[in-house]
């Protein structure tokens, strides 16, 4: 009897390896082909092992390769049967995928429906699995139309536990649900559009913990190559930043259709920024919506209490003149603390910002801004305070933009900026002293002695006003041009206070 039975389970055995194989080559859709060197089922286990696997996904009417799956090796250990004979539930102790390639050939042209699975059949088992890995994993997708690559990680390490689908899951956006997500890669290339490429390095999210290291945002192409190529301005980025962590988040969906993102804190360490605008190309002439109308109309909801900026470096460059270099505007040592960076908080709850900085390489500068999302007047209060600023400075980015030269110091200067989306006010404080305007001549060497005298005689030398040192103005009605950026607006708030401060009235 005992060999008889052990027989029997070989060939039990046997007769299951055979139909799980004349499965594989004769029952599966016409569009998924697989091939496998050996594979191997112990049902005294309930393993199975599979080897060096190619698994390809065909295009029902262009027969062209969609997606392709290569694997060393796919490991599946403890199928518990008592559980699916009695409780319809299919219970594995561990699934594991060895050295996978995936590689994805996006095509716009070919509809979502085709990459989905061929079969119509509703899945009634209930699957459970108490650990899922992928060891050494590479992922491509490759833009056919395009022959270019769209996204790429590599050496990728990938876990989940209690994994759990059933009937309720299978109707969310996420079909499971899971615990202990660990997810490491070596480096992430990623097409953000036709002209900008991110890059990350090393990088690890954990439950509910990121951290991306070394990210990068590059203009695929030169700063000439993209002026000739864009019909309308468009910044050129050199952006590197160390790291960026994100704590505790959570995400899930709202009415199970509308994303939802949250986080306590998130802070970007060491950013250096390098901007750079053509503006001898054609402007953009479109709408440009302040902050809080941005967040506002986010079609997806997000919280992020807190957001740092530590410790970065920011150059914004303009060209305005063919035959000049670009001026250039710098912050350094640049600290920003931002909260409630969203669009679920109610009234009066506002999103704020305070920064410090050193501008133009030597002048201690602080500020800070505030506005409430919900707010569809978009009312702001921006406030700025700067310390010792010597004006030949600022020669740097007005000599090659303006073809004017500065000599002199602002001691100190205060401004507050309040307004709307359409119009604004600012009070205007200043000190200054010795100060001069220097009108250049076309070739931007020589001065134009005729022009900046009569420039000066409207330019008071210092702030030395009935009996103050600073000078104190008001300019309202300030019209913003929504065509232009939200630090359009802030400069053209600040030329006024500062042209009616310096000028004789």
């Amino acid at each position: 009897m005992i060999v008889s039975f052990v027989v029997l389970l070989f060939a039990f055995q046997w007769i299951m390896k055979s139909k799980l194989e004349d499965y594989i080559e004769n029952e599966l859709p016409d569009t998924l082909i697989v091939t496998y060197s050996d594979l191997s089922l112990n049902i005294f286990s309930g393993s199975l092992e599979v080897n060096k696997i190619e698994l390809s996904k065909i295009g029902e009417t262009t027969k062209e390769t969609l997606a392709t799956l290569k694997l060393d090796q796919l490991r599946v250990k403890n199928v518990g049967y008592w559980n699916y004979l009695v409780n319809n539930t299919i219970r594995v102790s561990n699934i594991q995928l060895d050295n996978p390639d995936v590689l994805y050939n996006h095509n716009a042209k070919i509809q979502k429906a085709a990459y989905k699975p061929d079969s119509n059949k509703s899945f009634d088992k209930i699957i459970k699995v108490d650990g899922f890995k992928i060891n050494n994993g590479n992922i491509k997708i490759m833009d056919v139309e395009a022959d270019s690559l769209m996204l790429q990680v590599e050496n990728t390490n990938f876990s989940l536990k209690d994994i759990r689908f059933d009937k309720n899951t299978s109707e969310q956006k996420i079909p499971i649900s899971y615990t202990d997500l660990n997810l490491i890669f070596d480096t992430l290339f990623f097409r953000m559009g036709d002209y900008e490429d991110l890059t990350l390095g090393k990088s690890e999210i954990k439950n509910q913990q990121i951290n991306f290291q070394e990210l990068t945002l590059k203009t695929k192409y030169s700063k000439q190559e993209l002026s000739r190529i864009i019909s309308v301005e468009r910044d050129h980025y050199n952006v590197k930043i160390k790291s960026v962590k994100l704590e505790d988040f959570e995400y899930g969906f709202r009415q199970d259709s509308i994303f939802q993102f949250k986080t306590p804190k998130v802070t970007f360490a060491e950013p250096n920024a390098k901007i750079y605008r053509d503006k001898l190309v054609t402007d953009d002439e479109s709408i440009k919506p302040l902050y809080s109308k941005m967040l506002r109309e986010l079609n997806f909801d997000l919280s992020i209490d807190e957001l740092i900026i530590a410790d970065a470096n920011i150059s914004y460059s303009e060209k305005v003149k063919a035959d000049r270099q670009a001026g250039t505007v710098n912050f350094n040592d640049f600290q920003a603390t931002i909260k409630n960076v969203s669009n679920t908080y109610m009234s009066p709850t506002k999103t704020t910002l305070d920064i410090n900085t050193q501008f133009m390489n030597h002048a201690p500068l602080h500020a800070s801004w505030e506005f409430d999302v919900n707010d569809v007047t978009d009312l702001f209060l921006f406030k700025a305070e700067i310390d010792l600023l010597e004006a030949s400075y600022l020669n740097k980015f007005l000599v090659p933009n303006l073809n004017v030269r500065l000599e002199g110091e602002l001691d100190k200067t205060y401004l507050t900026i309040g307004g709307t989306d359409d119009l604004s006010r600012i009070d205007f404080k200043i000190k200054y002293q010795a100060f001069d305007v220097i009108i250049l001549r076309e070739d931007g060497k020589e001065d134009n002695k005729f022009l900046s005298s009569i420039a000066n005689i409207f330019v008071s030398k210092d702030s030395n006003k009935n009996n103050s040192q600073f000078i104190e103005v008001s300019k309202e009605g300030i019209e913003r041009s929504k065509n232009q950026s939200v630090f359009n607006y802030i400069w053209i708030n600040t030329r006024a206070g500062l042209l009616k401060a310096m000028t004789f009235e």
